[in-house]
């Protein structure tokens, strides 16, 4: 999964923490594939997981102090993917590697991300310029 600045929603802070999620995601991939110890696997999916709580937070923060309209189903959203990360881990530990985890990866967190960043996080960030009075 690769940033690219059609995923920019705007707001720096959200498109760093965007670029850091990717990232991670990315490390989950990569340890999956090259099939990591299992120590590094849950090393990575516990920042993953911490990073999404962090992120989704901040980012609800910011709905808030630009009164988003649509706040309370995109904070739902948020919490949908965290209980996918969350299965996403237990799977990990009940399973170890293998490929249904790898294309769960792929479908569920890597797809989820780039549809939820290009519609619903856009959607926030241009909340966000015209309150600010940037558009």
């Amino acid at each position: 999964m690769k940033w690219t600045k059609a995923l920019s929603v705007g707001n720096e802070i959200i498109d760093n923490q965007h670029k850091e999620l990717i990232q991670r995601v990315n490390d989950v991939l990569e340890a999956c594939n090259k099939q990591k110890g299992k120590e590094k696997i849950e090393e990575v999916m516990k920042f993953l997981k911490d990073y999404t709580v962090k992120h989704f937070s901040d980012e609800e923060n910011l709905m808030k102090k630009y009164q988003y309209p649509s706040y309370e189903e995109h904070k739902k959203i948020h919490e949908d993917f965290v209980k996918k990360v969350d299965e996403l881990d237990e799977k990990i530990k009940k399973e170890g590697i293998n490929l249904s985890i790898i294309m769960f990866v792929n479908k569920t967190l890597v797809d989820w991300l780039i549809n939820h960043i290009s519609k619903e996080d856009k959607k926030v960030g241009e909340h966000i310029r015209k309150v600010k009075g940037e558009i």
